[in-house]
């Protein structure tokens, strides 16, 4: 049977939303997707009941109260009930050892849900002149290049010690949870990946591999393959 994964969504004008390319990585990674809604929170230990990994997506910027923080003059749109319930989720896979895979806002939520802290605007608050990690190109292509740390699990995965990445976010990981570890930077030192030790899968990237995967990049895709295989699937690609 192939493994259900739990996907997250937002919301737009009341009603919700997932960009299609989520849907269809993991569909051709061999997974089944099944979208969660907000206010689910009280009961995310039956929704990791019910599914066999879980895709924290991309989206608007994460509430600084979560990380003690007053808004910064350059916050972007925040939505606490996405908030709650992606928290309550983190939580709640992560006492199962449910696999995790976790895409731009992703990655941000996830450090902050174990801990960590983020940038509330990079262009803003970081200590040296960043890339342009909102690229002018589009969606799909690559913008800059990131470092992959030999010996990480996604290098195991994507077996380079460079990669080219897209990237579409402002905010980025600050302080980083004591729990998780940094697998990939960019050439500014923004942190693009990081993921959990002796864990059956948990990897975190800031770029949005989705994107790529969909137009056949081969790093994109061996992401998905491999976050799949580790949700009980075979983790191949149909196309």
């Amino acid at each position: 049977m192939k493994p259900i994964i739990g996907i997250t969504m937002t919301v737009i004008k009341e009603k919700y939303n997932i960009n299609v390319p989520y849907v269809q990585s993991v569909l051709e990674a061999g997974g089944l997707p099944f979208c969660i809604p907000f206010g689910v929170e009280k009961d995310a230990a039956q929704v990791v009941e019910v599914i066999d990994g879980l895709l924290l997506t991309g989206g608007v910027d994460v509430h600084p109260h979560y990380f003690q923080e007053e808004p910064h003059p350059q916050l972007g749109e925040v939505m606490l009930e996405r908030d709650k319930v992606e928290i309550a989720l983190a939580h709640a896979a992560l006492n199962k050892k449910l696999p995790i895979f976790a895409i731009c806002r992703g990655i941000q939520l996830l450090n902050v849900a174990l801990g960590g802290t983020l940038y509330q605007d990079i262009n803003a608050q970081y200590e040296q002149e960043p890339l342009l990690h909102k690229q002018q190109a589009l969606r799909h292509e690559p913008s800059h290049f990131v470092d992959v740390v030999q010996g990480s699990i996604l290098h195991k995965i994507v077996g380079k010690d460079r990669i080219a990445v897209n990237s579409l976010h402002h905010q980025a990981v600050k302080d980083v949870s004591d729990i998780l570890k940094v697998s990939s930077r960019a050439s500014d030192g923004i942190i693009e990946a990081m993921e959990l030790e002796n864990y059956p899968f948990c990897i975190a990237v800031q770029w949005h591999p989705e994107e790529m995967a969909v137009k056949g990049d081969t790093h994109s895709r061996e992401l998905f393959r491999a976050f799949i295989e580790a949700c009980g699937g075979t983790g191949e690609n149909v196309k």
